[in-house]
């Protein structure tokens, strides 16, 4: 080989090498995206809200390093609230607006509606689902996996056993066609694969164990999206159950809380913080924390009492899950990227759950569909810039006959009514402000894993307990329950709430507020004139986990079932 072709060749492996680095930045511009969702977990759950009583210093060094979504409002219940984030649209315009699913019913998103991991696969995305569904699995098509998730480990129901794995349902005793009480069956796979090598597992563990598998595995030259829904801190096994993996040791940890199933529930709250601490580590373990977006939020308000009580706070807010007061819908919620402008900061603008759908969409490149209800909020969220959100419609029930909306930028809140007579309307749960409960830890969030993954990356101002007391005083709003309530009946009429004034919902100026609640009025019957009505359907009896090797199945694809003879 002569010298010029020598001389030849290596400029050509050189400018190979350049344009291959090229395109690889290009397909790495994209942001990872990571989307992280506690169950049932209410505003004073979390101890960036004021409360000492629960410790989770990885979320809340989410917040401080990032920024608070003080106004981020979601749907009242859990199937409601994902459908929202997965497709941008208000749950009344897919039927979506009535109770949670079932197991074993069949309620499909629409097929016309692209999901958030289609919108991100068309883009280039690696999607990948760990936990929870709860957006129906009659037919293999309405699955995670064939609503655009290259993956899903995890579980196609509402709620699994924290050990068991096996999904509940109840049913009707009286029914002659069953004549039992509950349906039950292993909820946990792998696509569409049973996996009951689990079994005795603990929930969160797993699916952290399986989030930090996928980080692991993904090719860091294409963006990844990961959704984890966890379990936590949803009751499991038959609807009672809150699992730890140790019980005496729970009981150690939490001695300052008198409630035995509260003491339960935070632990497993705890762990779940722990779970964000290890998720977040490996991000940056991959060199893929610097191009991230990671957003924390809960579904809904916790369920304090009643079914599936799991004895969660809203503490100071009134109205637990199901409700539309504050407490059931004002969800708690924390965003962390380095590609934020602005960080360390609470955002008090109106967000919306359906937000998330249009927001990540356009972040990584792409154009969301012109009929969502969801608003690009990015620049709202890294700049402190005013929303273009005016009002969230917060549901609309035709068959319970109660409805809600926030207007005027996110000052009033119209209501018609209340769910089954108001039973979820009480200002409940403990304040975690005791004397006897430990003080808040500023040093607990400075070591955490959360902060000391964010703090190795460049350009990061060091978090301190300084910055961290004056943050958790201005989001600590209890003082709010304070005022003398006159309204702690439910709202049985018509109630409006001026909840810059009076977020604990304390006093109802409809009748001294005739003009503003006029115009909310109409604004909430013109959204009620455009739903599409419930497709609530109730349990199919053909979806029997008996009959499918004690497994629940995509029954509609029945032939795609191993079956049991009965």
């Amino acid at each position: 080989m002569s010298r010029f072709q020598l001389l030849f060749n290596m400029k050509s492996l050189i400018v190979l090498v350049v344009i291959v680095s090229i395109v690889t930045c290009k397909k790495q511009s994209k942001p990872n995206i990571v989307v992280i969702l506690g169950d049932d977990i209410g505003w004073n759950d979390f101890s960036f809200h004021g409360s000492n009583q629960i410790p989770t210093p990885n979320i809340d060094a989410l917040g401080y390093n990032g920024v608070f979504l003080n106004r981020f409002y979601t749907q009242p219940t859990c199937s409601p609230s994902r459908a929202a984030l997965l497709t941008g649209k208000y749950p009344m315009r897919m039927g979506y607006q009535g109770t949670p699913l079932n197991s074993g019913e069949d309620r499909p998103l629409p097929d016309d509606v692209e999901t958030l991991p289609q919108k991100l696969k068309e883009l280039g995305y690696k999607t990948h689902l760990v936990g929870k569904w709860h957006l129906s699995a009659g037919r293999r098509k309405d699955t995670p996996t064939g609503r655009g998730f290259d993956t899903h480990f995890g579980y196609w129901n509402g709620y699994i056993g924290y050990f068991d794995f096996f999904a509940y349902q109840p049913m009707d005793p009286n029914d002659t066609s069953t004549g039992e009480t509950e349906w039950s069956g292993l909820d946990l796979h792998d696509g569409f694969a049973p996996q009951w090598e689990y079994q005795n597992q603990y929930a969160t563990d797993l699916f952290t164990e399986k989030s930090l598998e996928v980080i692991d595995k993904h090719n860091s030259s294409d963006p990844l999206f990961l959704m984890i829904g966890h379990l936590a801190a949803h009751t499991g096994a038959h609807g009672t159950e809150l699992g730890v993996p140790d019980v005496n040791q729970t009981q150690k940890d939490y001695w300052y809380i008198d409630d035995p199933v509260r003491q339960r529930f935070a632990d497993v709250v705890n762990r779940l913080d722990k779970s964000v601490g290890d998720v977040v580590q490996q991000l940056q373990k991959k060199d893929m924390l610097k191009n991230s977006i990671i957003l924390f939020l809960s579904d809904n308000g916790a369920q304090t009492v009643g079914i599936y009580e799991n004895h969660g706070s809203n503490y100071p807010l009134k109205g637990l899950k199901f409700s539309l007061l504050e407490g059931g819908v004002r969800g708690s919620a924390v965003l962390f990227s380095p590609l934020l402008s602005k960080k360390g900061y609470i955002n008090n603008h109106l967000l919306h759950i359906s937000d998330v759908y249009t927001t990540l969409i356009e972040l990584a490149g792409g154009t969301a569909p012109n009929n969502t209800d969801g608003i690009n909020q990015w620049s709202t969220i890294s700049y402190d810039k005013n929303t273009q959100r005016k009002e969230i419609l917060l549901n609309v029930d035709e068959i319970q006959g109660y409805s809600g909306i926030i207007s005027k930028l996110g000052r009033y809140k119209f209501l018609n009514g209340s769910y089954l007579l108001g039973i979820y309307d009480g200002a409940l749960g403990e304040t975690g402000r005791n004397s006897s409960t430990p003080t808040y830890d500023a040093s607990k969030v400075i070591s955490s894993a959360v902060n000391q993954a964010i703090q190795s990356l460049s350009g990061i101002s060091p978090l301190n307990s300084s910055t961290i007391s004056t943050l958790r005083e201005q989001l600590d709003i209890s003082s709010c329950n304070q005022k003398t309530r006159t309204s702690d009946s439910p709202c049985l009429g018509e109630c409006l709430f001026d909840l810059w004034k009076d977020p604990c919902e304390t006093e109802n100026i409809v009748s001294s507020s005739p003009t503003i609640a006029e115009k909310l009025r109409e604004k909430l019957y013109n959204y009620v004139s455009q739903i599409v009505p419930e497709r609530n359907r109730g349990v199919d009896l053909n979806s029997n986990p008996k009959k499918y090797n004690n497994t629940w199945c995509t029954w509609l694809d029945d032939s795609e079932c191993y079956k049991t003879l009965l």
